[in-house]
Order: structure tokens, then C-alpha cells, then sequence
């Protein structure tokens, strides 16, 4: 999962280090997996908890970078101890993330509905009505893995997402398998275009986790009041296809189970500005993203450093700021 790239932020070390080290939390890890699929969702929800709690408290530089965050989302509507509260709920709900994924083998694609609900599935029936594919922008909210279970068990092999191989390679595949049990096919970055416009033509649906700072060719888009770096990519396969895209978004209930949302077609603007019409319908989605967080503060990805790519205008003004200094 990403969200052990995150935490644990491995740098390059020696070989046998790094390489020992991933042996451990791929052990580690699949241990918890057989543990925390042999207990009941109650007692599960409680170890998602603990494990929350515990990382919370471990990896102080992920909670420094969540509470900065939260800050710059929400210091003129929230204290300093209403923020604390908020990250730590955060990290419980990444601990049930954590614990939730682990118990993925344990479902099947008729008993996952007694833990998830979908609303808003008759927009993308209607979408894929029109023969072109269609695009989803997911963001990483509640337990946003679950999004593949769901899909690929809604739409039994039609179902493709993009995803970054994890730097521990066993963990990698692991978790690949995990994520793929009930038909959905996940597609390396590496091959996300190329594959994407294949899985379009054949009027499969792509999901995009897109929500966080695009690894190269973004746009600047606002974002709580701040600018911040975002992808680009499914906005610009929408405008260059023709294919719909539509926003959706997984919320963890309050009794622990999931609801996932899917919003109708989002009606982009095209002009002859081709970049400009890049960043007003990147804006939108996130636009749409920053409503659901203000509501459900504590399920979005906090520990992810957003506002770390700053505009080149601002990066200038810090330059001299420095050089004046």
C-alpha cells in the first residue's frame, strides 16, 4: 500500500539493510493479514484502532506533515486542539485502512456488499452507454482501496486502475494480488497511457488515484485557498477521448461499514485554450474533493505532504527572501 511508502519513507540504504528490512514487513505484514482475517469486524475495527494509535505516536515526521496540513486547511475555522483531535482520528481511520486491506481475502464479490453500498451507479451504467470508456478520478478517502473490490465486482472484468509499484517489491506484488482478487487489473504507471486508451476503445472503465502531487507535468490548481500541483492526467484523456469522467469517492460509516459515491458525468469545459481548459476542469474535481473533506475532515490522506510543490512564482519570492536575508 502506499500508505507504508508514506510512513516509513524508505531513502537508499545498504543492500543487505533495505533488503532485510523489507523481508521483515512483508512477513510482518502478511502475518497480520492471516490474524486479522480469523477475527470478527468488531474486534478488527478495534486492532484498525490500536494500529492507528500506534503509528501516530511512532512516526512522529507523518504527523508533523498531517498536522501542518490541517493547519493550512483549517486554521481560520478550527483551534490547535481541534486540529490534534482531527489527526489523531486520522491516523485511526488509516489504522482501519490498513487492517480492512489485510482482511480483502476474506470477501467475495457477493459478500462484500454486506460491508459496502454503492449510490449513483446508474451514472456510469449510462456512461459506458456511450461506447467510449469512462474515466474515474478517485481520491485516497475513507479506505479508498476498497474502490477496487467494489468496481471490479460490480463490473466483472472491465475494470482497469492506474497505481505505482511500491518500492519493497515483495510487498508490491502482494498487495497487487490483494487488490486485483475480484477482477480488477491494475496497471503500472509506467504503462498508464497506452493501457488506458486500449482499456477506453474497449469501453472498460479507469480509475485514477488522483488527488495527490503530480509526479512531473501537472497543473497548478487552488486548493483550500492555496495553490497546489495536480494531476493532469485524466482530465486530459477526458478532453483528448471524448470518454466521461466522473468523481468518486469511498466514506467510511459510522458503524464501519462503506458507502461509495458516484457522481454524474462531470461537464468539462473545451475551448481552443487547451491549457487553460486543463486547469478550470482539474480545478473542478478538486474543487469537488475539498467539499467532501470539509465534511469528513479526519478520512482524507492527511500524512501526504500536498502543498509541498510550490508555484515558480513563489518559489522566486522565497529565493530572494533567503538572498536578502
Amino acid at each position: 500500500m502506499e500508505l507504508v511508502n508514506l510512513i516509513f519513507n524508505w531513502r537508499e540504504k545498504p543492500t543487505i539493510w533495505r533488503n532485510c528490512s523489507h523481508w521483515l514487513i512483508f512477513h510482518s505484514l502478511r502475518l497480520l493479514s492471516y490474524l486479522a482475517q480469523r477475527v470478527s469486524p468488531a474486534t478488527a475495527i478495534g486492532l484498525g484502532h490500536w494500529l492507528g494509535w500506534l503509528a501516530y505516536y511512532l512516526f512522529k515526521q507523518r504527523r508533523v506533515i498531517a498536522k501542518s496540513n490541517l493547519a493550512s486547511a483549517f486554521s481560520d475555522d478550527l483551534s490547535a486542539v481541534e486540529i490534534d483531535w482531527i489527526c489523531r482520528s486520522n491516523f485511526r481511520q488509516l489504522g482501519q485502512t490498513v487492517i480492512e486491506f489485510l482482511r480483502f481475502p476474506i470477501f467475495t464479490a457477493r459478500s462484500l456488499w454486506k460491508s459496502v453500498e454503492m449510490e449513483g451507479e446508474k451514472h456510469l451504467m449510462a456512461a459506458l452507454q456511450k461506447k467510449k470508456g469512462v474515466i474515474l478520478f478517485l481520491p485516497h478517502f475513507g479506505n479508498w482501496e476498497i474502490l477496487s473490490l467494489a468496481y471490479g465486482a460490480r463490473f466483472p472484468n472491465r475494470v482497469k486502475a492506474i497505481a505505482f509499484r511500491l518500492k519493497n517489491r515483495l510487498l508490491s506484488d502482494w498487495v497487487w494480488s490483494y487488490r486485483q482478487q475480484l477482477s480488477t487489473e491494475i496497471i503500472p504507471q509506467k504503462r498508464a497511457i497506452r493501457e488506458t486508451l486500449r482499456s477506453l476503445k474497449k469501453n472498460e472503465i479507469v480509475g485514477f488515484l488522483a488527488d495527490q502531487n503530480a509526479a512531473n507535468a501537472g497543473v497548478f490548481v487552488e486548493f483550500f485557498g492555496k495553490p497546489v500541483y495536480a494531476v493532469k492526467g485524466p482530465i486530459a484523456l477526458a478532453i483528448k477521448t471524448g470518454s466521461p469522467i466522473l468523481f468518486s469517492i469511498a466514506i467510511r460509516q459510522p458503524n464501519g461499514k462503506h458507502k461509495i459515491y458516484v457522481h454524474p458525468p462531470t461537464s468539462l469545459r473545451i475551448t481552443n485554450d487547451y491549457e487553460s481548459d486543463i486547469q478550470f476542469n482539474t480545478q473542478k474535481m478538486l474543487s469537488l474533493l475539498e467539499t467532501y473533506i470539509r465534511q469528513y475532515p479526519d478520512q482524507w490522506l492527511w500524512i501526504h505532504n500536498r502543498w509541498k510543490i510550490r508555484p515558480p512564482d513563489e518559489s522566486d519570492q522565497d529565493s530572494h527572501s533567503n538572498n536578502a536575508a
